[in-house]
């Protein structure tokens, strides 16, 4: 194998010679636009420009875009793009089509031949034909001259239908009500029915009731039972009490309870031991009245609204049941 002959190898020889002399001696230079790192990307590569050529009085102006006419039919000169379908060449196959059998070829023409039906084979060998004997057949003919001047009995009796029609209910022409089966006469409806049956009803009820209606003398509130009845019991079930000594003392019996000769005075000027007290001031200065602020807020956002809006959060976050949530162990009881 012959290696080409490279043309530069002078030349670039003598560029990395000056390159290595002039490689610690300060100079001017020059940084430029890098490159771009995408292949086959051109958006720096320099864009040769044609000059549009001078305009002339009374030529056509200048189009940037002249289109064809449009393309008629189906062919593929009509899209934009044509497409082959994707099935060509694919190598699925229905198996329906891989199955199929081709067209089968006989070797001998006749063994292809199929009769028309099925073909009857007889079970009888001895060569004799079959008779029926039709043991359960009847000739009509020799029915009708056996039976030609008999009468059979009759089973059913009837009587010929009655006539009649509308406004014409002779007897017998009606289903049932009677054996003479005439019309149904009419029989008056009374309007007040319902009315009196009410009050058949109403005066069999009344004859059961009492004479007066049961009313208790006891007002309840109170059980079935006595309490001392139903909850005694000898042995304390509650906290031990000091016994109270019994009263020895003794008192003489009285007509009449104590009364004092000189009752006491009733009225506020002449009630009091030491006389009606003076009038003392007040401790407590008297809260001054809050000045009004001289600035206003900013207009409400609606008609009868307030200027501030309150903030909520003060009484919700010191709510008793909140802080109990929030803290409970603040709110626990303490155990001795």
């Amino acid at each position: 194998m012959v290696e080409a002959e490279d043309k530069h190898a002078e030349k670039r020889s003598a560029i990395f010679s000056a390159s290595l002399e002039t490689a610690n001696t300060p100079c001017w230079g020059y940084f430029g636009m890098t490159g771009p790192l995408a292949i086959g990307d051109n958006s720096y590569a320099p864009k040769l420009t044609k000059k549009p050529p001078p305009a002339e009085e009374g030529a056509e102006p200048l189009r940037n875009m002249v289109t064809g006419p449009g393309k008629k039919g189906a062919a593929t000169d009509v899209y934009f793009t044509f497409e082959t379908p994707v099935s060509l060449g694919d190598p699925y196959i229905d198996p329906a089509a891989r199955n199929k059998k081709g067209r089968v070829w006989m070797v001998d023409p006749d063994a292809a031949f199929k009769p028309p039906g099925n073909i009857k084979r007889s079970l009888n060998k001895l060569g004799f034909p079959y008779i029926e004997h039709c043991d359960s057949a009847k000739d009509p003919k020799e029915i009708k001259e056996k039976y030609k001047d008999y009468m059979p009995p009759r089973q059913i009796y009837s009587n010929p239908a009655k006539k009649g029609g509308g406004g014409v209910l002779t007897s017998g022409v009606l289903f049932g009500w009677s054996e003479e089966r005439k019309f149904v006469e009419h029989v008056p409806d009374d309007f007040d029915a319902p009315k009196k049956q009410r009050l058949k009803e109403l005066e069999e009820h009344r004859s059961k009731l009492q004479e007066a209606p049961f009313k208790g003398i006891d007002y309840g509130n109170r059980c079935f039972g006595n309490n001392t009845d139903t909850y005694h019991s000898d042995i304390p079930t509650n906290v031990p009490r000091d016994k109270v000594p019994e009263d020895t003392t003794r008192r003489y019996p009285h007509e009449s309870a104590f009364r004092p000769s000189n009752p006491s005075k009733k009225g506020a000027l002449k009630g009091c031991l030491g006389g009606y007290p003076e009038w003392a001031e007040d401790p407590e200065p008297a809260r001054k009245p809050r000045k009004p602020s001289g600035e206003e807020g900013p207009p409400p956002i609606r008609l009868g609204f307030p200027r501030q809006v309150c903030n909520p959060m003060p009484s919700v976050v010191t709510n008793l049941r909140n802080m109990r949530n929030e803290r409970p162990a603040s709110f626990a009881r303490p155990v001795l």
